[in-house]
């Protein structure tokens, strides 16, 4: 595991990876939000809960991470980075906004 985490390149890329992927599960299950399975809910509950802090700090420590990485590669992950935490913040805000400042919102 030491070894992993001397490798900066290895840990942004899976920063990266596991953001889009968690990002990916995240619009997927938003598919089945106007079901009637109290599973589905519930599971949407509880993975929401998990995945929202997830995708908060998840791309600041690869972003983190990106900047010791050596090479041509570096400005790649750096902007990579950069796209995925401000895609989530507007997200986020914009959830925020329809959800508890707008009238006409569903």
């Amino acid at each position: 595991m030491k070894k992993y985490f001397e490798n900066a390149t290895k840990v942004s890329l899976a920063s990266l990876l596991g953001t889009i992927i968690v990002l990916l599960a995240l619009w997927g299950l938003l598919k089945f939000a106007g079901s009637d399975a109290i599973v589905i809910q519930k599971f949407g509950k509880v993975f929401m809960a998990v995945a929202l802090p997830f995708l908060m700090l998840n791309p600041i420590f690869g972003l983190i991470y990106s900047f010791f990485i050596k090479g041509r590669k570096k400005i790649v992950y750096i902007i990579l980075h950069v796209a995925c935490v401000c895609t989530i913040s507007v997200f986020g805000f914009v959830t925020l906004m329809f959800r508890y400042f707008v009238p006409f919102a569903p």
